[in-house]
């Protein structure tokens, strides 16, 4: 009886890891879904049972690249009968936006030192049913155009993007992500502007872009996420989750521009007229010439750098400049206007200041300026004649670049450009006193950081003494990292289908994040992401 025993055990232990091996050959490939609105994602999983798993390199499905590739696993135990099983699930997911019907394709997968392969599964791509408050993403559409499809480096143009939401429809939130500048000066027009076109509200966003650099320029995809009613979910009769969602992830398609290199180096592109005048012609010694210098026409002046004004014998201050730009009849007009402050003891001409202008319509470069003011000084020091300095644009002229982004000269009531040195007695020039005090101050700056220096390394080797001190007593006791609910939500949301209690705990920070009141189990969150956490660094 005994040798049968033995038999039998050693039958079924046999037949227990022959069922071992034969679930180590699963292999399948879960998708979100095979049939999708364009614009839409489409998430697949590959999942292998089994102790050792290799996954092919999969880079793209056809044309379309893959992104957030990675790697999880599972371990599942089982007791059926007073008998104890484990399965190993190794997991590659990703994702990708066709915008075409694809194929994917057979995945060859090593498990256990067997190739397996996956079925292949066709995604088909529809138009979203938008109006209807229909389709895979409740209707939903997301589009970009551009006003010019080919544009000079430095010429603006208007990027806007349309997001159509059925008015009927089931969607319940939205996430927008613009899409990345990266070769451009940015500038949102506006805020939001809502229009109703029959069955859709359109929600219209309009961008101010100006290339800095020449070359076909991809602009990426625009991207929202649009949380749909789950009518499908089962119904919450006490109102404690909220309504059921399910969320989609929509982008819009990526547009090309062409991008031409000026044929000179100019100051700005477009047409433009500029004019530059004073409060007073007269003035007191030592008392503020007030000058206003005005730019405006068709194109971009948010790259302008600020003018420099260098006059001999005399000091300038300046405001910031004051950019306006608006949409008139499709077309962009920018209005500059900087507000500068002269101040001399003696008679002093301010120069005219001279643009060089590229117009993309005529294909010239044309220059405009403005014209000299000489300024009479009484009651201050004689002089033979007027000092007359240059008026500068105080940046490099466009050639193939831009600035990304217009920075002023300098801030209210703080000197661009300073007198020169005089020949006078220094003694009775104030700007000599201004200069000692500064070069002591100057002079003492080196002790003053090595102080605090020595006083910070002496603060940081004291509150670690402390730190230590304090410990001590608290040996024994386990401290577990605390997640942000931002790091928890990111962690936790790709699990919501597989863990009710990470759905639950999901749908909690959602309601923190809208602003209510949640009795929220820290320590129950901690724990959670921290598994989760700790399986997405495997």
């Amino acid at each position: 009886m005994r040798t049968l025993h033995r038999l039998l055990k050693r039958l079924w232990i046999g037949l227990f890891f022959v069922g071992a091996m034969v679930l180590a050959g699963n292999v399948k490939v879960q998708l979100s879904s095979t049939q999708i609105a364009k614009g839409q994602n489409v998430v697949v999983k590959i999942i292998a049972e089994g102790r050792q798993v290799e996954f092919p390199v999969i880079r793209s499905i056809g044309n379309y690249p893959v992104e957030n590739l990675r790697k999880s696993s599972k371990i599942e135990t089982r007791i059926v009968n007073g008998n104890i099983s484990t399965r190993s699930k190794k997991i590659l997911s990703f994702e990708f936006y066709p915008e075409k019907t694809v194929t994917l394709p057979t995945f060859k997968v090593l498990v256990d030192g067997k190739e397996l392969q996956t079925k292949p599964v066709t995604i088909k791509v529809v138009e979203g049913g938008a109006g209807k408050g229909v389709g895979p993403a409740g209707g939903f559409t997301l589009q970009m155009h551009l006003d010019k499809k080919r544009v000079y480096v430095g010429e603006p143009l208007i990027l806007t993007v349309d997001a159509a939401e059925p008015i009927h429809g089931s969607i319940v939130q939205m996430q927008y992500n613009p899409p990345e500048f990266k070769e451009f000066f940015v500038k949102p027009l506006g805020g939001e502007n809502q229009i109703r076109k029959g069955d859709l509200t359109i929600h219209e966003l309009k961008y101010l872009l100006i290339p800095n650099k020449a070359g076909t320029i991809t602009i990426p995809p625009a991207q929202v996420r649009v949380g749909i009613r789950d009518l499908h979910a089962v119904s919450d009769p006490f109102g404690i989750f909220g309504t059921p969602v399910k969320w989609y992830a929509i982008r819009s398609v990526p547009l090309h521009l062409q991008v031409e290199p000026l044929p000179a180096a100019v100051d700005l592109v477009g047409s433009f007229r500029i004019k530059g005048g004073v409060d007073k012609r007269k003035v007191q010694a030592n008392k503020p010439v007030n000058y206003t210098l005005t730019i405006t026409g068709e194109g971009s002046l948010e790259d302008l750098a600020d003018p420099v004004f260098d006059i001999p014998g005399v000091t300038v201050y300046s405001d910031d400049a004051q950019v306006e730009s608006r949409i008139v009849n499709g077309k962009l007009e920018s209005k500059y206007v900087k507000s500068y402050a002269f101040i001399s003891d003696r008679d002093f001409t301010i120069p005219s200041l001279k643009l060089k202008v590229f117009d993309p319509k005529s294909g010239k470069v044309q220059s405009i300026s403005t014209r000299e003011i000489p300024i009479q000084v009484e009651g201050g020091a004689a002089a033979s004649a007027p000092r007359t300095g240059r008026a500068t644009s105080g940046a490099q002229p466009k050639a193939s670049s831009v600035k990304q982004s217009a920075q002023g000269a300098g801030k209210s009531g703080t000197p661009i450009a300073t007198a020169k040195k005089r020949t006078e007695n220094p003694l009775s020039d104030e700007a000599y006193y201004a200069k000692r005090a500064y070069e002591e101050k100057a002079a003492k700056l080196p002790w003053y950081l090595l102080i605090a220096y020595l006083g910070g390394v002496a603060s940081t080797f004291l509150i670690l003494w402390v730190y230590r001190r304090l410990s001590r007593g608290s040996r024994g006791i386990v401290r577990r990292r605390h997640y942000g609910y931002e790091e928890a939500l990111k962690i936790l949301y790709p699990h919501i289908n597989e863990d009710p209690e990470a759905e639950r705990m999901v749908r909690e920070l959602y309601r923190i994040k809208a602003g209510e009141k949640v009795d929220l189990d820290r320590g129950l969150l901690d724990r959670l992401a921290a598994r989760y956490d700790r399986e997405e660094g495997k």
